[in-house]
């Protein structure tokens, strides 16, 4: 018996959609990861990358030099933040970093190896070379590629203003717009860039996406005792402006611990947002700044804004403002009760201290 065509149709559509999606599934998986500029040792470039909810940057060992921690900014308007810890290094001279903070939210990138990278190679001769600035802001540069070999690839500056140097290191090299290398150094006597291959990058850091990532974390992340705290702290979901080093981190202020967060003083006003715990809104009405251990005293904020918010996008009604003398230990700012689920602390200026801006600690009672 014939099928009619009103049966033959929806199973034509169908196999015509499975051959669409198998045609961009490559495509889909090679797409470029996000990216990230990196502060440490020396200036560089991450690369974005996700295993079990958890967000990772890669990025060339040299940049991190001796240093086990790096801040780092994404490549988004939002400019956001994220601190990185060392976890591990790898051969080829390239290293990964647990990433924190509000960047870990725009980590999206696979590592899957990018499906058909070597007829790319073989027949393109053209390139171009992702970084991201200071500011979040993305840079572009056109390069040709002057030698492709098994483990590396050699890029040229295209135009004069396509121009390679040092703080590049880890730019992510798009051949037919899909990942091809990641760039390693740069010739200051030829202005030609060292790029090791994608394939390459990714089946060196196979073990550790492979399952060795959370005992690598684990081991580089002993807790520290705890001073013991009444009920729940908030969380420190994002920040604007890096930490001074990885010993005065924003996490620090709601640690329970004897530390100390300081933030670079150039980049007023610095903003901090914490997350109430809980699953729903709480009631709050005060909320104390603690400066007990910051040193010098000028470090201490001066003018301060509290905002909150009870949105996840980011809908802000400010509360209170006011001045933290430098004599204080602590200061509590108090208005009228609000139920929120995000506070934010929005310094305007320091007591005069060119270098960082700090607190020892942030509370925000509940009421119950």
């Amino acid at each position: 018996m014939r099928r009619s065509p009103q049966r033959e149709r929806p199973a034509r559509l169908r196999a015509v959609v499975l051959l669409a999606l198998l045609a961009v599934a490559p495509a889909l998986r090679a797409a470029p990861p996000p990216q990230a500029f990196v502060r440490t040792a020396e200036e560089g470039q991450a690369l974005l990358l996700k295993r079990l909810g958890e967000c990772y940057a890669v990025t060339p060992a040299h940049v991190l030099g001796d240093e086990l921690f790096a801040s780092l900014t994404g490549g988004h308007s939002r400019r956001p933040q994220g601190d990185g810890d060392l976890l591990q290094t790898f051969g080829y001279d390239l290293a990964i970093l647990h990433v924190t903070g509000a960047l870990a939210g725009f980590c999206n990138g696979s590592p899957v190896v990018a499906a058909g990278l070597e007829d790319r190679l073989a027949t393109a001769d053209r390139g171009v070379l992702t970084s991201v600035n200071a500011d979040g802001s993305i840079s572009r540069r056109r390069v040709t590629l002057s030698d492709v070999g098994l483990l590396y690839l050699r890029v040229r500056p295209e135009r004069d203003r396509d121009q390679l140097f040092k703080g590049l290191s880890g730019s992510l090299l798009l051949v037919g717009d899909r990942p091809a290398g990641i760039l390693m150094a740069v010739d200051a006597d030829t202005g030609e860039g060292r790029v090791l291959r994608y394939d390459r990058a990714l089946e060196t850091l196979r073990p550790f996406f492979g399952g060795a990532g959370r005992a690598a974390r684990r081991a580089a992340s002993p807790p520290k005792p705890a001073i013991p705290r009444t009920g729940p702290a908030p969380e420190v979901v994002s920040w604007n402006v890096p930490p001074l080093d990885a010993d005065h981190r924003a996490a620090n202020l709601v640690d329970g611990r004897q530390t100390v967060w300081y933030a670079s003083a150039g980049s007023f006003p610095v903003e901090v947002v914490l997350e109430l715990p809980g699953d729903k809104t709480s009631v709050v009405q005060e909320v104390r700044l603690i400066g007990r251990g910051v040193a010098p005293a000028a470090r201490l904020p001066r003018d301060f804004e509290i905002l909150v918010s009870s949105r996840p996008d980011g809908h802000w009604l400010p509360v209170a403002t006011g001045s933290y003398i430098r004599t204080e230990q602590e200061k509590t700012v108090g208005f009228a009760p609000v139920r929120v689920r995000w506070l934010m602390l929005r310094i305007y200026s320091n007591w005069g201290d060119p270098a960082a801006v700090g607190l020892a600690g942030i509370e925000v009672p509940v009421a119950r």
